[in-house]
């Protein structure tokens, strides 16, 4: 059956001719008697249930033999397979694998906050807190303009704090805090307050003790 079956697709294959572009010594010497790129393509088009069309009838498949390097060590599946199947199941294989490695995920503490790291950071370095940020679900910018969290182990300078300091209340200012805040959080499991590990402090909050002092 194998054997008949093989024979019927020799024969088809060898009965292929393209007859309207088949050339002659001559013609294929002279490029006034070729087929334009545009009387090509319309042929192959009007063509395409013709077993004899090399777009959908090829035997380039029956002609090949797959080569792959032994140093990978993946599976090869014989004959066709359907790709986009095959990178879907090997996507979801990833994920599994990465999800073993690395174990259950830390919650997203931080989430709803947009960091930028300023200047120098004690203890940690800017490429650790990027990594720590992301991994605890928060969003690292490359400016602080639309920032909610300024990281920094250092006072910012004039033109920054006052920035920030005399900024509309109608707009959010970011929080200026040390890394410590970042750790402590992730630690902790959730988002801890800011204002124990701020930075600089806003102007118009006083408390009763600086109240009484500006009063003796």
């Amino acid at each position: 059956m194998d054997s008949a079956a093989s024979s019927s697709r020799s024969t088809r294959r060898a009965e292929r001719k393209f007859q309207p572009y088949k050339l002659t010594k001559e013609a294929a010497t002279n490029k006034a008697e070729r087929p334009s790129k545009a009387e090509m393509t319309s042929y192959l088009l009007s063509t395409l249930q013709d077993e004899g069309n090399p777009i959908c009838h090829s035997d380039i498949a029956d002609r090949s033999m797959p080569m792959f390097s032994t140093s990978t060590g993946h599976q090869v599946a014989e004959g066709i397979v359907n790709r986009r199947r095959y990178l879907t199941e090997r996507t979801a294989k990833i994920k599994v694998q990465a999800a073993d490695a690395i174990g259950p995920k830390e919650p997203p503490i931080l989430s709803a906050t947009r960091c930028y790291m300023n200047g120098y950071l004690e203890g940690t370095t800017d490429l650790e807190m990027k990594r720590i940020i992301a991994e605890a679900g928060g969003t690292v910018l490359p400016v602080a303009s639309s920032a909610t969290h300024i990281i920094t182990s250092q006072p910012l300078s004039g033109s920054k704090n006052h920035k920030i300091l005399t900024a509309k209340k109608q707009s959010r200012n970011p929080f200026v805090v040390k890394p410590e805040w970042v750790m402590d959080s992730v630690k902790a499991g959730k988002r801890l307050s800011e204002r124990e590990y701020a930075v600089i402090t806003e102007t118009g909050s006083k408390n009763v003790f600086t109240m009484l002092q500006k009063n003796k």
